[in-house]
């Protein structure tokens, strides 16, 4: 699987790391019938691995703290997308390893996702439509022009992006243009997407991926 570090050289984004701390990341975003989004992060085992007693309480504590107060990276990068609910975090646990679930809600999948994409400095345009129950969402990036690095709370969220997973929960992933689809209820990004992205950028050509879901369950066309 494409890492973290590998997508930022992509798109020329700085990888700002965290010193030692670990953590599983996972992004669940729930694509609705009416085209809205729910995005849940889900890190857990979140601790430090820094030998020094000292300074692996401070680099835990310099997660907990923020998660407390709602004001991790995480919750900050889903307000600047401009969700329809106040960010949700809630700390299922909070002794080392942590546990921390965020989650935001979104009426429109692709005005978020465009904003993720373009306040962290990639020159792209989502859109969406939908026909005969069926909902595409295409994302088209245009590396004919300029990328700009950017350090904000969206960039944060993006370097995570191998780790988001699309889920429909009412119907069925029927096509996907650049992402894998193997029970057609969950959908991300392949590594050939990214390959492709890569080539992309470097030929200064614009791309585009496409993800289609059917509200129907049986939709085989």
């Amino acid at each position: 699987m494409l890492k973290i570090t590998d997508f930022a050289l992509i798109f020329g984004l700085a990888v700002v790391t965290s010193g030692c701390l670990q953590k599983d990341t996972t992004h669940t975003l729930y694509l609705g019938p009416d085209g809205g989004l729910t995005w849940i992060a889900a890190e857990a085992n979140v601790h430090s691995d820094e030998a020094d007693p000292g300074k692996r309480a401070a680099e835990d504590q310099s997660y907990i703290g923020p998660a407390l107060l709602g004001a991790h990276p995480v919750a900050r990068g889903l307000q600047a997308l401009g969700p329809d609910t106040l960010v949700r975090t809630t700390v299922v646990r909070e002794e080392r390893p942590f546990h921390v679930i965020t989650e935001a809600r979104f009426a429109r999948a692709d005005r978020a996702l465009e904003r993720l994409f373009v306040d962290s400095g990639i020159p792209a345009r989502v859109t969406m439509t939908q026909e005969d129950e069926r909902t595409s969402l295409r994302m088209r990036f245009d590396f004919s022009r300029q990328t700009v690095e950017r350090d904000t709370p969206a960039a944060a969220l993006l370097e995570a992006i191998d780790h988001f997973v699309f889920v429909v929960p009412e119907g069925r992933f029927i096509a996907g243009g650049g992402f894998e689809v193997p029970d057609r209820a969950r959908a991300r990004l392949t590594k050939e997407a990214f390959d492709a992205i890569d080539e992309s950028m470097t030929a200064r050509r614009p791309i585009e991926l496409t993800l289609t879901w059917s509200a129907r369950a049986d939709d085989s066309h």
